[in-house]
């Protein structure tokens, strides 16, 4: 009997497992189905095996030859999910809450089975299956606590080590799809950080819409991060800020503005110019938003989603773009090379006005050819066309699954590092 055996049956979704099947045909092909079920469409990821003279598989050392995914990772299956064809357009493999987990089911069948049988209206013959088994994969460790935030204005949840009273402090913002993204601040406190997931409209008795950047709003969130007793400081004092999209615009701002309560910031994927919106600070309006220039978002030639790259601080001159280099902390610029939806050549030219205004200060640029917009913690799916809740539309978010892969492990390593070494400089030495 065909027996699938996982070394983890629960694990987190950063975590690589090992995955091996026994008891199959020698010498044979065999095809592994990952799916997984939500309430808004479902997911699916093949591999194409051959089993040993054993009638063995292990995904640490057998080779996918055709699917989702090809070549040797024993985590291809996961980071190769796409939407079922028969989905609506535009879904997104995420879930909001970071204490809820995600629920596969891993399946052997006889034989190469291909796409249109395994994910369309066809379903796999029975004779194909050979044994099947339950995952769960989470965002939430068991060594990290979730305390729901609401002070005074502010909207969110803090993630914190169980074990440690106070921590590194770090503020998680995401863009334009509005409410409360929890499941990046989750898996950075496992990481030894106290991470603040703030939400900004659309969540509780927030705005319901975006149409202005208030960002007296997240100069609140950083006092409060600044003041809290979970908040450990360094000898410098300040917190870390992680922004992509339109949060990538708003933390540059808050480094901008905020002087030294900003030590570190991550930015992944957002503008050059202030915002798309109005953006507002101490009574008085900021200059050099730009709002999206609708007559150059055009369909894509690629997908049937919408190609905003040119749309996005269209008319904005070099003297009209973000001043960074008034900041004093550092940045790590991370910038997908396949990103339909924003300009990609952005963190090269913020980093380049660092650069020029103080040559000795640090600052970090890295490019990821074929990666999308969506960069997430290492493991996650490439999304490459994504609803756009703010527009109605299905935008092209870009990325290839293995090159976009590769980027997530990478900029998550880098985010990590940076934030160790200007949060917690001691500890980054050890």
């Amino acid at each position: 009997m065909a027996t699938i055996s996982v070394n983890m049956l629960r694990s987190l979704v950063d975590e690589r497992i090992s995955i091996k099947v026994s008891g199959l045909p020698t010498n044979s092909p065999v095809t592994l189905h990952l799916q997984i079920k939500e309430t808004y469409g479902s997911f699916s990821a093949f591999g194409h095996y051959m089993t040993d003279e054993a009638g063995r598989l292990d995904l640490d050392s057998s080779c996918s030859v055709g699917g989702t995914y090809t070549g040797l990772d024993s985590m291809g299956l996961f980071w190769s999910l796409k939407q079922d064809p028969s989905q609506r357009t535009g879904l997104r493999l995420l879930r909001r809450e970071a204490e809820i987990p995600l629920k596969y089911q891993l399946m052997a069948l006889n034989g190469h089975v291909m796409w249109d049988e395994l994910a369309g209206e066809q379903k796999p013959n029975s004779g194909h299956a050979l044994c099947s088994i339950g995952l769960e994969r989470t965002y939430l460790s068991d060594s990290v606590e979730r305390l729901p935030i609401k002070f005074g204005r502010l909207r969110g949840a803090l993630f914190k080590p169980r074990s440690q009273r106070s921590c590194p402090p770090v503020i998680d913002l995401f863009g334009t799809g509005g409410g409360l993204m929890e499941h990046r601040s989750a898996l950075l406190a496992k990481e030894g950080f106290s991470v603040l997931a703030l939400a900004y409209f659309n969540y509780e008795d927030l705005p319901k819409e975006l149409h202005e950047i208030d960002m007296d709003y997240f100069e609140e969130a950083v006092d409060f991060m600044l003041a809290s007793p979970y908040s450990r400081l360094g000898p410098e004092g300040g917190l870390g800020l992680i922004g992509v999209s339109a949060g990538a615009d708003i933390v540059a701002n808050a480094a901008i503005l905020f002087g030294k309560k900003i030590r570190a910031v991550a930015w992944l994927n957002g503008n050059r110019c202030r915002s798309w919106f109005p953006v507002r600070y101490r009574a008085r309006w900021l200059p050099n938003h730009f709002p999206m220039n609708v007559a150059l978002v055009k369909p894509s030639d690629r997908s049937d989603g919408l190609y905003s790259r040119e749309a996005c601080c269209s008319g904005c001159t070099e003297a009209q773009e973000l001043p960074v280099e008034k900041s004093t902390c550092r940045f790590l610029f991370l910038s997908s090379l396949d990103d339909y939806s924003m300009p990609v050549d952005t963190g090269a030219r913020l980093a380049a006005r660092i650069r020029r205004s103080n040559g000795q200060r640090r600052v970090d640029h890295v490019a990821y050819p074929g990666a999308g917009h969506l960069l997430e913690p290492p493991i996650s799916p490439c999304t490459p066309l994504c609803y756009h809740g703010l527009y109605g539309l299905n935008m092209d978010y870009g990325g290839n699954s293995k090159q976009h892969h590769e980027a997530q492990v990478d900029s998550w390593c880098r985010i990590i590092q940076l934030f160790r070494e200007e949060l917690d400089p001691v500890s980054a030495r050890l």
